[in-house]
């Protein structure tokens, strides 16, 4: 059996899990599209912080990973389910710490590469209007 604080809590946390994925997809979209301008300098520092992060997250799900065990709490029935409650909350349910570390290495990992790939187009821009605007000058 699991018992879950609230409907309320679990609804509020899909929802912001929800949210930041869907600005980060956005944000995304945008870099590929060529609206976002970002320094190729600026953009390399914010991506790297952002891996510097997941990698620490990341590290984390050993620690996870040591409360997915069955926790040996006792025999009472009150133990045993402690012990349960536990090991859901690391691990097992969708809004568990486990699901919800992955879903943040994820984000983080992505809105590095979208950083980066707003970099790119943001250099191609640069080039490609430099290029245009050299050639304008020579005509002139």
């Amino acid at each position: 059996m699991h018992v879950e604080s609230s409907g309320e809590d679990q609804a509020g946390y899909a929802a912001a899990t929800a949210k930041m994925t869907g600005s980060i997809h956005r944000f995304r979209a945008a870099a590929a599209a060529g609206t976002v301008t970002v320094d190729a300098d600026s953009a390399e520092r914010m991506a790297s912080k952002l891996e510097a992060m997941a990698e620490r997250a990341t590290d984390r799900l050993t620690r996870v990973a040591f409360l997915e065990q069955r926790v040996r709490l006792g025999s009472s029935p009150v133990a045993l389910e402690m012990a349960e409650q536990t090991r859901l909350s690391a691990s097992g349910t969708p809004t568990s710490a486990k699901e919800n570390l992955l879903l943040y290495i994820d984000a983080l990992r992505e809105l590095a590469a979208a950083i980066r790939t707003s970099a790119r187009t943001t250099a191609e821009t640069d080039s490609t209007t430099a290029a245009q605007l050299e050639q304008t000058g020579e005509q002139l």
